[in-house]
């Protein structure tokens, strides 16, 4: 699955035409927010969402302080039609390496320029799961990396993407529990699929 080294050097070069396009339109702010989510993933989440359609529903399970939500929620204002993003956390620091801590009211101050696109759903995911009722076009899953955990989320985010949408795992290149997942669950749905370092994509 994973692309030859020139591959995917010329992948992230061609990300540069999403960096350029997303200063223009006046989201630069958003590089300064700390997150563990590599430049060029930032920028493949930016160009996944602008290649949705107008009015496109997106979520994300683990948004942490708000900066790949920012990436999307740039995407969505762009596309338009009443685009949004659905942001999934316990905003506890669950699983990070730096420990326990609040982080609602960051994330709150990082995605403001955001906030009329981006309805936070404050949980665990899967009791936010059972309660969700719209259909996606796009879901990142960047939460719990433990295979029962991502196994988890899944099992009960999956059913909530249109036929044909578009899934995206953080961390498959080094969270063993990711990769099992992605080879289990995933691989045998794909329609189409790639990954690029440390980010995995699939239209299911």
């Amino acid at each position: 699955m994973r692309q030859p080294r020139s591959s995917r050097i010329r992948h992230e070069l061609s990300l540069l035409r999403e960096w350029a396009r997303f200063l223009i339109r006046g989201h630069g702010k958003a590089w300064f927010i700390f997150t563990h989510v590599a430049p060029f993933e930032r920028l493949l989440l930016y160009r996944l969402g602008l290649r949705q359609t107008r009015g496109a529903v997106f979520a994300e399970i683990g948004s942490y302080l708000g900066a790949s939500a920012c990436f999307l929620a740039a995407a969505a204002a762009e596309i338009g039609g009443g685009a949004r993003v659905h942001c999934v956390d316990t905003w506890r620091n669950d699983g990070m390496s730096e420990g326990m801590r609040d982080t609602w009211i960051e994330f709150q101050r990082n995605t403001r320029r955001y906030a009329s696109l981006i309805i936070p759903h404050r949980g665990e995911s899967v009791h936010i799961a059972k309660a969700f009722t719209e259909k996606l076009d796009l879901l990142f899953l960047d939460g719990d990396h433990s295979y029962a955990g991502c196994r988890s989320d899944v099992e009960n985010w999956l059913p909530h993407l249109k036929p044909g949408g578009l899934m995206i795992l953080h961390d498959i290149a080094w969270a063993e529990g990711v990769e099992r997942v992605v080879r289990e669950k995933l691989n045998p749905l794909a329609r189409k699929q790639g990954q690029l370092r440390n980010i995995y994509w699939a239209w299911v």
